[in-house]
C-alpha cells in the first residue's frame, strides 16, 4: 500500500508533468502568433518559418442587423473566432483552439490573421463561443463552444510568407438563450483576396520575402466521417 509519502511525491510528479506540458503547449502557440524575427533561422536550432496569412469575413441578416465577427479577441465580450491549427489526420481538439496573430489595428478590425509555421501540410480550423457550425467535419463542445470543420493547406519550403485565402461564413442568429443569442455558421468558401493580402502585408511591421498563394482546400464530405 502506498505510504502517504510516496502518495505526495507522486502528486507532485503528476503537477510537475502538467506544468511542462502546459507550458510547452503555450511556447508553441506563442511562437505561432509571433512574427519571425529577423536571422531566427540562422540561429542555433533555428528553423525556418514562413507566416500565412488569412482572412476571415462572416456575415448575415437577422431583423435587419448584420452579424459579423472578427479574428480579434479584443474587447473580450465581442463574438469573435479563435483558431486551431495542426498536422492532417489528426484530430483538432476543441480544447487548445487559440487567439491568431494579428498586426495593426486596421487589419485586425478588417478580419485579418496569420499563424507562423514551418514547412508542411496544415489543417486550420476556426471556432467561436455561442455558436455552431454545420459543415462537414464541425464539432460542437461545452457552453455552446463550436469549431468548424477543417481546411487543409500546405506551406512550401520556399516561402517567407504565404496567403492561404479569405474565409467567408455566412452566419445568422439561430437561438436566444438567457444572457446570449447563440449563432449558426454554414459552410464558408475560400475567396480569392490576393492583392488585398500583399496590400496588409506591405503596411505591416514584418519584413517578408515575395508573397506567395496557396488557397486552403475547404472540408470534404469524408472530414465529417473521421
Amino acid at each position: 500500500m502506498p505510504t502517504p509519502r510516496n502518495l505526495h511525491a507522486a502528486t507532485n510528479f503528476c503537477l510537475f508533468v502538467t506544468a511542462v506540458l502546459l507550458a510547452a503547449c503555450a511556447n508553441s502557440t506563442k511562437q505561432m502568433t509571433s512574427l519571425p524575427t529577423e536571422g531566427s533561422a540562422q540561429q542555433p536550432g533555428g528553423i525556418p518559418r514562413a507566416v500565412v496569412l488569412f482572412r476571415i469575413v462572416t456575415g448575415g441578416d437577422t431583423d435587419g442587423k448584420p452579424t459579423v465577427a472578427t479574428l480579434s479577441t479584443v474587447p473580450k465580450w465581442k463574438w469573435h473566432y479563435l483558431v486551431n491549427a495542426g498536422p492532417p489526420n489528426h484530430s483538432l481538439d476543441t480544447g487548445k483552439a487559440f487567439g491568431a496573430g494579428q498586426f495593426d489595428a486596421a487589419a485586425r478590425a478588417a478580419g485579418w490573421g496569420f499563424l507562423t509555421l514551418p514547412a508542411g501540410t496544415y489543417q486550420l480550423a476556426f471556432a467561436a463561443y455561442r455558436t455552431r457550425f454545420t459543415m462537414p467535419g464541425a464539432r460542437r463542445a461545452s457552453l455552446g463552444f463550436g469549431q468548424s470543420g477543417a481546411f487543409e493547406f500546405q506551406v512550401p519550403a520556399t516561402t517567407s510568407l504565404l496567403y492561404v485565402g479569405t474565409f467567408e461564413f455566412t452566419c445568422r442568429n439561430a437561438d436566444r438563450w438567457w444572457g446570449y443569442v447563440e449563432h449558426e455558421c454554414t459552410m464558408a468558401q475560400v475567396l480569392d483576396e490576393r492583392e488585398l493580402a500583399l496590400q496588409v502585408a506591405t503596411s505591416s511591421p514584418g519584413r517578408f520575402g515575395p508573397m506567395q498563394t496557396g488557397l486552403a482546400a475547404a472540408p470534404s464530405i469524408e472530414d465529417a466521417h473521421q
